[in-house]
């Protein structure tokens, strides 16, 4: 079967790639430089991780509006996932904000289908969303079903931007899920397979993974909440991996996703893109939480630290989740489209700079503002 997955020699590895917001066209030699370290990444990735699945975690490439030649998109999509594709290696999706954007998403999810690497359908009892499914894996010898991924929409921005710039998981999306993994439940004996779950925007308990910054944090190490948040800065908890790089962008409103899975009781750890720059992991009453920062090169990056994640699940334990992100200087790759200071940089010690630019020119007006009436005052003391 073409969506046929299962564990080899007691594990199942899946590499997850985040938000790579490829060009549709490339027009000029820096897109065509980030397109090759983007694959050299992936293609890398693949070829060290042997990962069983990949999953793409949204916002990979859009369609532009509605005037666009989907014939194009369709090519334009398979040339972005050329080393997936070649790999052979099964992968699957889900729609980011910005695939919504045109409001073409049937187009977009029948572009990925015929992929023949792509596996995964989309549900249609789920009564919202464009793509929700899920995907069971089977033990070492293929006789039994031992763990489930799930495979959710978050959806676009926000109807009232004044709840929350971004939508989140509705009651009937969350209704589904729980009718589903009943479904599952049941089908096996009663037993509840683990899961993990993939889907674009993170959820608002991400914030419970952060504290608030201390007075001495603020200038250089702490980020700022994002929209309702954003009156705080924040830094990662102790024994939170990983880095935060911007407040996250979860949506404003709680919709009551993550309390869903806790009752449901499968969902062991949970995936996100979205966030370009954060790859933190963590756990949320006894869920693990994880950041996938962006894989590519063509939105806001931390220079040579694009990552990918490395999950991986044992058999004899599968609800004993594995979880670790590699970035692409570690890989030992060197990139082409980057200049010499933004291999280097990140996009916080980017920020810090313009704040020292900024204090260093204030000292100096002050200082010279300073200067210049001690001059006058001597001047008019002299007279």
């Amino acid at each position: 079967m073409k969506n046929q997955l299962k564990f080899n020699d007691g594990k199942f590895t899946i590499m997850s790639l985040g938000d790579l917001h490829e060009n549709r066209t490339l027009d000029n030699q820096n897109k065509i430089n980030r397109r090759r370290d983007m694959h050299n990444f992936v293609k890398t990735g693949i070829l060290a991780f042997k990962p069983d699945l990949i999953v793409l975690l949204g916002d990979t490439l859009m369609f532009k509006d509605e005037s666009e030649d989907f014939s194009e998109y369709k090519s334009a999509l398979r040339d972005v996932l050329k080393p997936v594709i070649d790999s052979g290696i099964p992968f699957c999706y889900v729609l980011g904000n910005h695939e919504h954007d045109a409001g073409q998403e049937d187009l977009v999810v029948s572009a990925y289908k015929e992929i023949e690497t792509c596996i995964g359908e989309n549900d249609p009892t789920c009564p919202r969303g464009n793509f929700n499914c899920n995907l069971l894996v089977k033990n070492s010898e293929g006789t039994e079903d031992i763990f489930n991924l799930w495979f959710i929409d978050s959806n676009n921005v926000c109807d009232n931007q004044e709840i929350s710039v971004y939508d989140w998981v509705h009651q009937d999306q969350i209704k589904w899920y729980e009718e589903k993994a009943l479904e599952i439940k049941l089908s096996h004996s009663g037993k509840t397979l683990p899961a993990i779950l993939f889907q674009h925007t993170p959820v608002i308990e991400e914030y419970q993974l952060l504290r608030e910054a201390k007075p001495h944090e603020i200038p250089f190490c702490a980020v700022e909440g994002h929209h309702k948040f954003k009156d705080k800065k924040y830094m990662l908890k102790d024994g939170v991996d990983g880095y935060l790089g911007e407040g996250p962008c979860s949506p404003c409103y709680n919709g009551g996703q993550f309390e869903s899975w806790k009752r449901t009781g499968d969902v062991v750890a949970a995936f996100f893109g979205h966030d370009h720059t954060n790859d933190f992991t963590g756990y949320v009453d006894g869920i693990m939480l994880g950041q996938n920062k962006t894989s590519g090169f063509c939105c806001y990056t931390d220079g040579c630290r694009s990552a990918i994640r490395i999950t991986t699940v044992y058999e004899n334990d599968p609800r004993n989740v594995k979880s670790k992100v590699y970035h692409f200087k570690e890989l030992g790759l060197q990139s082409t489209c980057l200049g010499p200071i933004e291999k280097r940089i990140t996009d916080k010690q980017s920020i810090a700079m313009h704040k020292i630019g900024y204090a260093a020119a204030g000292i100096t007006a002050a200082t010279a503002l300073t200067a210049g009436a001690a001059a006058l005052i001597r001047k008019f003391k002299k007279k």
